[in-house]
């Protein structure tokens, strides 16, 4: 409602003259969302207009699934695969991979956006996500704007939240080193500090953010347990050009995929099949003409999934 948004451009104003720059990235929060953590400074509670959610955070344990995992992006080359012809589990879906469900027979049982941009131009689709009885991961800040949108009591998924460790929620900016230096051993691996690439072992610590919601997943299903992630519709192809699989040329949102891709999203996706690799866990790419190319991310044809049979013998 107009009276709605003008009371938050009008917090959110008041906010900027009352907190430092370092605070900038919770000015949407206050004063509404109350974020509680733990010793070790991870999230394990939320409030909204003094409505607590319960949180999946202090529940869900490192590793505790395994085999095969798979995340489903919106890449148009997500329309060439039969998934009639597939009986996947353990499927994560990412921003508008909910809308395959108008064609397929999937079920999705966790989901990732932290794209507000994605939650405030597709509420449709979001509230789809969040009605259903999934597992979603998000940001405190992604969760404010669903719940701008629709009533709480709406909302039947199970909730985990997850953040960038340099801007945590209702915490101030903190730099990389800072970041460093407070995560316990062996929670966070960094590639590269001038860009802030890297990789979370730990995702209550923060996941590293390349530009992709495809990068948050891979961290996330990493973290769960699975040693092959197979990665659908990360095409990363001409993104600014090509519209979604979803999408319509007409209907197209804006992207900053194309601007990320070179410096941001390769070189994290590179260093992390790697990183994998050495930890036993694969990467498979069903993309044909993906962007993403590494020589350890196994790129492969879809139909390598029909009866868990190599491509060459279906």
């Amino acid at each position: 409602m107009p009276s709605h948004r003008l009371s938050n451009s009008l917090l959110k104003l008041l906010y900027r003259h009352t907190h430092s720059r370092l605070n900038r990235h919770n000015e949407r929060l206050w004063p509404h969302v109350r974020v509680g953590r733990n010793a070790a400074g991870e999230i394990d509670s939320f409030s909204y207009r003094g409505r607590d959610f319960a949180l999946m955070n202090a529940v869900l344990t490192r590793g505790c699934r395994s085999g095969v995992g798979h995340i489903i992006a919106s890449g148009p080359s997500v329309n060439d695969i039969d998934y009639a012809r597939l009986a996947l589990t353990n499927v994560m879906g990412v921003n508008g991979a909910i809308a395959l469900t108008d064609r397929h027979p999937i079920a999705f049982d966790t989901y990732c956006f932290n794209d507000t941009g994605f939650v405030r131009a597709r509420p449709q689709l979001v509230r789809r996500i969040v009605t259903q009885d999934l597992l979603l991961f998000t940001t405190p800040l992604s969760l404010w704007h669903v719940l701008q949108q629709m009533p709480a009591d709406d909302i039947r998924c199970r909730i985990f939240l997850i953040e960038n460790p340099q801007f945590r929620a209702r915490l101030p900016q903190r730099s990389v080193q800072a970041v460093l230096a407070d995560a316990p051993a062996g929670a966070l691996t960094l590639f590269n500090e001038a860009r802030v690439l890297g990789f979370a072992h730990n995702i209550r610590q923060g996941l590293f953010d390349a530009g992709t919601v495809a990068y948050s997943a891979l961290q996330i299903m990493a973290w769960l347990g699975h040693t092959e992630i197979v990665l659908h519709g990360v095409d990363l192809q001409d993104a600014a050009k090509v519209p979604r699989f979803y999408e319509t040329p007409a209907d197209t949102l804006p992207t900053t995929l194309d601007q990320y891709l070179p410096h941001h999203i390769l070189p994290a996706f590179t260093a992390a099949a790697d990183l994998l690799a050495g930890q036993g866990v694969r990467i498979v790419n069903l993309s044909p003409h993906s962007a993403l190319v590494a020589d350890r991310i196994d790129k492969r044809d879809w139909r390598m999934l029909l009866d868990d049979k190599p491509a060459g013998n279906t």
